[in-house]
């Protein structure tokens, strides 16, 4: 008798084993098809905005605004991390008011397809120049970089030298910033180990819950890109193409940027976030990305944050101000002048 209860209570184990696997499984499938639903309703809600261009063998999605403005055309690069043209909404409000301006989303991203291995930084300015001359937009560009994208500024001039004006960097990378400051090795080692997992958890909705739960400055862009960046943010495809660049950061891109000449006396503006300045080591590298130019100027903007420089339309103005004392100093051949007036004016 007690071995038939021992037998019994092992079967009642295993057969509540297997309707929990079973539970879990029925979960699973429901969060994945109901993800499905929204992504469909988004795709319905949110076409394609922009054009489709190529850029050596895929297809980039642009946004271009500020025809009829005198040239040269501003080219916005978005950071990492799940940034795309979309990020840029206040910031090319503004531009397109007084200069041609285009915002692209790299390959992998947002409405953009995927691109060959590896995503470094060398392919990534190589795509952007193809992108650029297939789109109609010639040399010569002022070029705004934010964040992994000031990195993408300088490969870009290095390797197309003749084709720079001007250069706006907006609180940007540093290729020593994981080894000179003291919070970010540790944040960005967490960020990456639990990246991988992205592209899966999007696909049961997790990011999209996660995007809704959790503070971001993005929820702070205008009302359509707010839209269509948090649609970007639950999409698998978005979040593999943000892993293979991230993949390619420390091992390529840094030793890609850190060989860089900088930008000669082109006209130069960094623009520093204040809570970011507050980083241990990182207004000190700010200082080394000012002096990448003989004729720069550098703004740290009270209240900002990292992310907060491009979503909110407050500290945006000051980008705006930015890309405008550059042209000037550029049209003019004189110093970059940042805060002559109000900003975004």
């Amino acid at each position: 008798m007690a071995a038939r209860t021992r037998a019994d209570q092992a079967g009642e184990g295993l057969n509540l084993i297997a309707r929990t696997a079973a539970a879990l499984v029925a979960i699973v499938a429901l969060a994945a098809l109901a993800n499905a639903v929204l992504q469909w309703r988004d795709a319905r809600a949110l076409p394609l905005r922009g054009r489709l261009v190529d850029a050596g063998g895929h297809r980039l999605r642009v946004l271009e605004s500020g025809a009829g403005q005198p040239g040269p055309t501003v080219v916005l690069e978005c950071g990492i991390g799940g940034a795309t043209a979309a990020s840029w909404g206040w910031v090319q409000r503004g531009v397109e008011r007084f200069a041609p301006v285009v915002a692209y989303d790299r390959a992998g991203l947002g409405w953009s397809e995927p691109g060959p291995m590896p995503r470094d930084g060398a392919r990534l300015v190589g795509e952007l120049h193809a992108l650029l001359l297939n789109a109609g937009h010639p040399a010569p560009y002022v070029f705004v970089g934010h964040s992994y994208g000031g990195l993408l500024a300088r490969l870009f001039a290095e390797r197309y030298p003749g084709e720079i004006a001007g250069v706006v960097l907006v609180d940007s990378s540093h290729p020593r910033q994981f080894g000179d400051t003291r919070r970010m090795p540790g944040r960005f080692r967490f960020i990456r180990a639990l990246l991988p997992a992205a592209p899966w958890a999007a696909r049961l909705g997790l990011m999209r819950l996660l995007v809704w739960i959790v503070p971001m400055d993005v929820k702070h862009l205008p009302p359509l890109e707010r839209r269509e960046q948090m649609a970007f943010l639950g999409r698998a495809s978005h979040w593999t193409g943000t892993v293979r660049e991230m993949q390619a950061w420390l091992p390529l891109t840094n030793p890609e940027a850190a060989q860089t000449r900088g930008f000669g006396d082109r006209p130069l503006a960094v623009i520093t976030a204040d809570h970011s300045a507050r980083w241990g080591g990182w207004a000190q590298l700010q200082g080394e990305v000012a002096a990448l130019s003989s004729n720069s100027a550098h703004e740290t903007v009270p209240g900002a944050t990292h992310g907060g420089l491009l979503s909110d339309s407050v500290y945006a103005a000051h980008v705006i101000d930015a890309v405008r004392a550059v042209r000037e100093a550029m049209l003019r051949g004189g110093p970059v002048t940042l805060g002559a007036g109000e900003p975004g004016r």
